[in-house]
């Protein structure tokens, strides 16, 4: 048994993790595209880049991190940990860098994936593998953005993830298309440093306050030496994030926090933005409906004499620069283009065929997006699982808390089952994904997600593909344990039983607790031996 894991981003890095030292399973690979771990946070290293959830909540369970500097950590700290990570738990000898996958196919007959791989100079390989893990992430591939003369302009041109470090922008005519959290945080970086800034910024968006002071020396003293200090502070975070979601689901309860939450973020934006920008820069849809943004000092940043904000999005562009709906023309040097990600077009560019000979991108376009049991398996996939798949996103708390849930999730449901010979083949049910999906829909109808704002929850034909409809501790409920009556489970062996008490008996007394427990008792034994040896005299 063996298994090929996509990407050594978070979520690869949390899988590597669990199989290695949870599961005691070593043959495993990673292949990654990029020259290092990392994913998201190496991918996006443009001026400003940082986390808007508390640090010590976007880390992993696993590997506490007691010396983080702030409260909201910038790209280069979280890259570090991630590095650091992998090399404390000796994860790097699994991975292999600048390598894509181009897909993937079942192969029924040897019940095997035949994954189709692609190095840096253009050589193609196929492994063979019994599991294949997509840890992929829905911040990886930019939004294929198509305005009408894109193509013609001469200046430069690169999305925010995509940054050019080899251009130097300073004292350049600069414009950045888009304000999400991306444009947030790109333009106070920048602004003082160009000769001018225009921002196109189409519709409005909620912005909240945003403390993100430095932990002193005795604080970050008290999270490495207090028993269990950074866990409760971490709690903390967790329960006060989680209790955002109560703004963002239908009910009268609901709908009052959400105009309070709404009030609170009008008054901060009036106080902070300049006067000229607030008949457009408040929204008139409902808080939630975009993904809220904790202000970078970006309203700040409106009052530099050299950024202009417009609200009005992109007619053309030519070879000089960008004219606006409205008609004005603007000559830029560089284009910055803050227009997100392709977050529901999961699994993207790979194309993966289940046992049915059906591609997998194809299956849910019948389906009119993408969806999974538990935002995980897909039926006509067998001994496939997605990493931070279709509805796992929780709508304001820690990616790493969900992406942590699906992999315990996977190990009991996936690799357990296989390891112990219960099955050699596991298929999530059809009915099972079905009544998941509606349940999910079902959820979902009347929150703010729906509210009728463009946003990147709702694909192409409406359906929401992102958003976990609820509370980010009622997903762990959801995963705690495993109903393998959802499942199809083929192959096997009728003794699995005995031989999972055996493995599951011998990784607790290898663990170590269990090695503490054993050499506890040791030590007794020996002295009763020794009083036991002298009484004899």
């Amino acid at each position: 048994m063996d298994a090929i894991i996509i990407g050594a981003g978070p979520s690869g890095i949390a899988m590597a993790h669990s199989l290695k030292h949870k599961l005691g399973f070593q043959n495993f690979t990673i292949y990654e595209k990029l020259d290092g771990v990392g994913g998201t946070w190496r991918t996006n290293t443009y001026p400003g880049c940082g986390c808007d959830i508390p640090t010590h909540l976007y880390s992993f369970s696993f590997n506490l991190n007691p010396n983080w500097s702030k409260e909201l950590c910038d790209q280069p700290e979280i890259l570090q940990y991630m590095e650091s990570t992998v090399n404390k738990f000796n994860l790097r000898p699994h991975m292999q860098f600048g390598t894509s996958c181009l897909g993937a196919k079942w192969n029924t007959k040897s019940e095997k994936w035949e994954v189709h791989l692609q190095d840096l100079t253009g050589k193609k390989f196929t492994k063979e593998a019994s599991i294949f893990i997509s840890a992929v992430g829905g911040i990886s591939e930019p939004r294929d953005v198509k305005f009408p003369g894109i193509e013609k302009f001469q200046g430069k041109m690169f999305h925010t993830a995509r940054w050019d470090h080899t251009y130097n922008y300073e004292g350049k005519r600069m414009a950045v298309i888009g304000n999400g959290c991306s444009a947030a945080q790109v333009v106070p970086s920048v602004v003082r440093k160009v000769k001018n800034i225009t921002q196109f910024a189409r519709s409005p968006q909620w912005y909240h306050e945003r403390p993100n002071r430095e932990f002193s020396t005795f604080e970050k003293l008290c999270f490495r030496f207090l028993p269990f200090w950074q866990r409760y502070h971490r709690l903390q975070l967790f329960r006060t994030s989680d209790s955002l979601v109560d703004t963002y689901m239908p009910g009268k309860r609901a709908e009052a926090k959400r105009v309070a939450a709404e009030e609170n973020a009008r008054k901060y934006i009036y106080q902070t933005a300049p006067k000229k920008y607030h008949d457009f820069i408040v929204p008139d849809f409902p808080l939630g409906c975009k993904r809220r943004i904790f202000d970078p000092n970006y309203l700040e940043a409106l009052h530099e004499e050299n950024l202009s904000l417009v609200n009005e999005g992109i007619k053309e562009i030519d070879e000089t620069g960008i004219t606006s709906e409205g008609g004005t023309h603007e000559d830029f040097d560089v284009i910055v283009l803050a227009t997100g990600f392709q977050v529901t077009n999961f699994l993207t560019p790979m194309k993966i065929i289940g046992s049915n000979g059906q591609a997998l991108a194809d299956q849910w376009k019948e389906d009119k997006g993408a969806q999974a049991y538990l935002g995980t398996y897909v039926h006509n996939f067998p001994n496939f699982a997605i990493l931070f798949g279709p509805n796992t996103f929780p709508a304001h708390n820690s990616v790493l808390f969900a992406c942590e849930v699906q992999v315990e999730y996977i190990a009991k449901t996936l690799f357990t089952p296989l390891m112990n010979n219960r099955a050699s083949v596991i298929e999530v049910k059809r009915e099972a994904e079905n009544s998941f999906t509606s349940g999910i829909h079902t959820l979902l109808n009347g929150s703010v997600f729906s509210a009728g704002c463009s946003n990147w929850y709702i694909n192409s034909e409406g359906k929401n593909s992102a958003s976990w409809p609820g509370y980010a501790s009622s997903f762990w409920r959801a995963t705690w344990s495993p109903r393998f009556e959802d499942f199809k489970l083929e192959g096997g062996s009728k003794l699995w039983f005995p031989r999972s008490m055996v493995r599951s008996t011998l990784a607790t007394v290898l663990s170590r607790y269990g090695l503490m427990l054993l050499l506890g008792v040791g030590l007794v034994w020996r002295e009763r031996l020794v009083q036991t040896v002298i009484g004899g005299f």
